[in-house]
């Protein structure tokens, strides 16, 4: 089904982007929309918008509701000379615009959660800027405990917790080789990595940071688990001695397995390990191997309360160790 726009706004003077910031800003707070995240999206549709009027002769913008209110998208598009020389154009801080924040799309990407360019020259530029509300305490809430080795100022150990689309979550643990900041350093680029691919297939993902690793000066490579959840949908893939534990709708915890291997070591990812659907509750605590296995789980309707008492247990004495649960309810959104 074609959604159609809420507002179409021809950009023709600077006082038109005042309009599309006008309709913007209003849109956001209508669907409950912090100030901050209302006030990001208004900067980067004015930066998009200016351009689209200085460089672009002029254009139009068209302001969408998605997902009841928890995607706010805004595509802003012209029929200009295109983006010629696209490396200067995405410098931080670069602008022609001299009535803009000069933020440049650099800057520009990072106020919004999504970001799509599609310029040619002599043809036009269009641009798809996207927020997404937060998940609230209904939908997911999270228990975290990760702590480095007592003998090292540097956690070796990350961990992955991006939520997108409004209502999905991508999760995860990173153990880098060792301990210190050498582990720490490279577990903190592969989350990295993979925060910046959070839309691709975890099998893909994976394969990535198994190529990743490989090309590194890193000889002995690093464990990770992926988990999304999306409404109704849950599905993982893990590599290493991390250990997960699931529950969905209330059933008895299931324990996964992993693939063998460190990354950056296996000749080959094997495909997705898990996915299955659920009607109501998802949970799934992520371990690194700080974290003794888990035999008997302690219930607590509290991710944070579950996750504290989990690594009291169950933590070794000697090594980087990390807990991380996110507990999520399939909340039924209603309206248009």
């Amino acid at each position: 089904m074609t959604t159609s726009p809420l507002h179409i706004i021809q950009l023709e003077t600077e006082a038109d982007v005042g309009l599309l910031t006008q309709a913007v800003r209003e849109c956001c707070l209508e669907n409950r929309f912090d100030r901050v995240d209302t006030e990001e999206m208004v900067l980067g549709c004015s930066e998009i918008g200016h351009n689209a009027v200085r460089h672009g002769g002029g254009g139009s913008a068209k302001i969408y509701k998605l997902k009841y209110g928890k995607v706010i998208r805004v595509i802003i598009s012209d029929d200009g000379p295109g983006i010629i020389n696209f490396d200067l154009a995405s410098r931080q801080g670069y602008s022609t615009v001299k009535t803009s924040l000069g933020l440049g799309l650099e800057s520009t990407q990072r106020l919004v959660d999504n970001f799509k360019l599609d310029s040619k020259v002599g043809q036009g530029t269009t641009v798809i800027l996207e927020k997404y509300r937060p998940l609230t305490v209904d939908n997911v809430a999270y228990g975290l405990v990760s702590i480095p080795d007592n003998n090292y100022n540097y956690n070796g150990d990350q961990y992955i917790l991006k939520e997108y689309d409004g209502d999905s979550i991508l999760i995860g643990v990173v153990d880098g080789p060792g301990q210190g900041y050498d582990a720490h350093s490279i577990a903190q680029t592969c989350k990295q990595f993979v925060e910046n691919n959070y839309r691709k297939p975890l099998t893909e993902i994976m394969t990535a940071l198994n190529t990743l690793m490989k090309e590194s000066i890193d000889d002995v490579g690093i464990t990770c688990s992926l988990a999304r959840i999306t409404p109704g949908e849950i599905s993982y893939i893990g590599l290493g001695d991390t250990h997960v534990y699931l529950s969905l709708d209330g059933n008895d915890d299931i324990s996964l397995t992993n693939q063998e291997g460190r990354i950056g070591y296996v000749r080959k990812v094997k495909t997705q390990l898990y996915n299955s659907e659920f009607q109501n509750t998802a949970r799934i605590i992520l371990c690194t191997d700080g974290i003794k296995t888990i035999h008997d789980m302690i219930e607590d309707e509290n991710p944070q309360a579950l996750a504290n008492k989990l690594f009291d247990q169950y933590h070794r004495t000697f090594g980087d160790a990390t807990i991380i649960i996110a507990g999520y309810n399939n909340v039924k959104s209603y309206g248009n």
